[in-house]
């Protein structure tokens, strides 16, 4: 059926709102100018002509996906982070703004930005945090440990497309297997993370686009949510040189109890530093 571009934003958009989703408008317009292949402006020029039939159709279809709450980054195949654009899937979790506040943190902290710093990131995903400090810190080097295959993918992707895959070593392992500390070297200056820290039984009640879509293993934390971070912290001492760095993503109320745990094994703890929302984001400590 044949319908001008402001017509299918209108159409998209009201089948949205009846969905109950926001910023309806918005998304609307996202996914017109992804089944077009056309720009914003592009778009708002072109409103009152037709679109053609295939145009219509893709975008029933993309409609469709973000009616059943599949995230908006999943159906784009891209999410921006730190300014940076990042290939996503759902392979991987959703880069989020609250997980800028690991790269905020260790760019204060890594101040030197021609120093050739060593930087592991633990549970890859994507490779945003990793990449974009590598982005940031040209002459740093990296190594990533991820234990989806998929996911891994994902990462050496982003890895090429920003032009740093000669930098970054991005390996499979798990660790929670007995020797993954081994397979990624170091010492290292910093290590990061944004390990998974929901607790189990809590996952089914997250909004719909998280609990049915984003990959279990990226947010599983065990009964308390805090299983990776033990299993981080059991091995961080052989990881770190000397006066370096740990930044990990924590949920909301957990960094008290997460400085505990890497106190435990020798760590210091630092003041946390706080996201957008004012929560304590991410737990700093030293060695």
């Amino acid at each position: 059926m044949t319908a001008t571009y402001d017509g299918l934003l209108r159409d998209a958009a009201a089948a949205l709102s009846a969905a109950g989703l926001d910023n309806v408008r918005f998304e609307a317009r996202l996914l017109l100018a992804h089944a077009t292949g056309l720009s914003i402006e592009q778009l708002i020029a072109r409103g009152n002509e037709m679109a053609p039939d295939a145009v219509g159709a893709a975008l029933r279809e993309l409609t469709a996906r973000r009616i059943q709450r599949e995230p908006m980054a999943y159906i784009l195949g891209e999410r921006e982070f730190w300014g940076l654009p990042f290939k996503v899937s759902p392979a991987v979790l959703v880069p989020r703004p609250d997980s800028e506040t690991v790269i905020e943190a260790a760019l204060a902290l890594l101040a030197d930005r021609d120093r050739p710093w060593r930087i592991l990131d633990l549970g890859l995903g994507s490779g945003c945090l990793l990449l974009t400090l590598l982005r940031e810190l040209r002459a740093a080097r990296g190594v990533g440990l991820e234990v989806s295959e998929p996911a891994l993918a994902v990462a050496r992707t982003n890895a090429a497309a920003l032009g740093i895959g000669a930098r970054a070593e991005l390996l499979l392992g798990d660790w929670r297997e007995p020797g993954w500390r081994d397979r990624v070297g170091g010492p290292f200056d910093l290590l990061v993370s944004n390990p998974p820290y929901i607790e189990a039984g809590a996952i089914a009640g997250l909004m719909p686009e998280v609990s049915r879509f984003e990959p279990k293993l990226a947010l599983d934390g065990g009964a308390d949510g805090l299983a990776a971070y033990r299993a981080i912290a059991a091995e961080a001492p052989r990881l770190i040189v000397p006066g370096g760095r740990l930044l990990l993503e924590a949920g909301e109320g957990q960094a008290p109890e997460i400085y505990k745990i890497f106190q435990s094994t020798g760590f210091t703890a630092e003041a946390s530093w706080k996201d957008l929302g004012g929560i304590d984001r991410v737990v700093s400590l030293t060695y």
